[in-house]
């Protein structure tokens, strides 16, 4: 982060008194320990410099700006993963070099190739019709997170999330996406 400096030793002790708060983040919002944890301590520790340099901030929890910070965190790593760059269709290839193919088999090889892509260039249409909450909504869902999850995560109503699903169809078939 470009915010970040040296942690002073009250600052040390300080986070590691309440460092429990980043496992509970990463508990509470199913994100896996070993994928997430380096994006949220950053989060983490600005908190800590934060609340013990601004005195203002003591009249607050700590435990509800670090948890703000991490949430900052992790919004910007979606942002960052979904970046349209990184999600550029992209086909595979493999070459063996071992097995002789046949015309019938090469042409189904490619229409098999050709497929995928179609639907990875259709899917990226998708997306650029959405929001980025709908977009988030999205991919919470299609990765098995229930309404209540989903709600609670992007702290809307369990009505808002089927809301924002219902519309999307809605927007995709009016523009004959789906």
């Amino acid at each position: 982060m470009k915010n970040m400096r040296t942690l002073t030793e009250k600052q040390k002790i300080f986070a590691e008194q309440h460092h429990m708060l980043v496992e509970r983040f990463l508990w509470k919002n199913h994100l896996e320990r070993a994928e997430f944890y380096d994006v949220v301590i950053f989060g983490y520790l600005e908190a800590v410099q934060e609340y013990l340099e601004n005195p203002e901030l003591s009249k607050y929890k700590f435990s509800s700006i670090a948890w703000r910070k991490m949430k900052y965190c992790m919004i910007n790593e979606y942002i960052y993963r979904n970046c349209p760059k990184r999600n550029a269709p992209m086909g595979t290839y493999h070459e063996d070099y071992d097995h002789v193919f046949s015309r019938e088999q090469v042409s189904e090889q490619m229409n098999c190739v050709a497929r995928d892509l179609e639907h990875r260039v259709q899917l990226q249409q998708l997306m650029s019709h959405m929001t980025a909450k709908e977009k988030e909504v999205v991919c919470m869902r299609a990765a098995g997170y229930t309404y209540r999850e989903i709600a609670e995560h992007c702290n809307i109503t369990m009505r808002g999330v089927s809301a924002r699903l219902i519309r999307m169809r809605k927007r995709f078939r009016a523009l004959a996406l789906i």
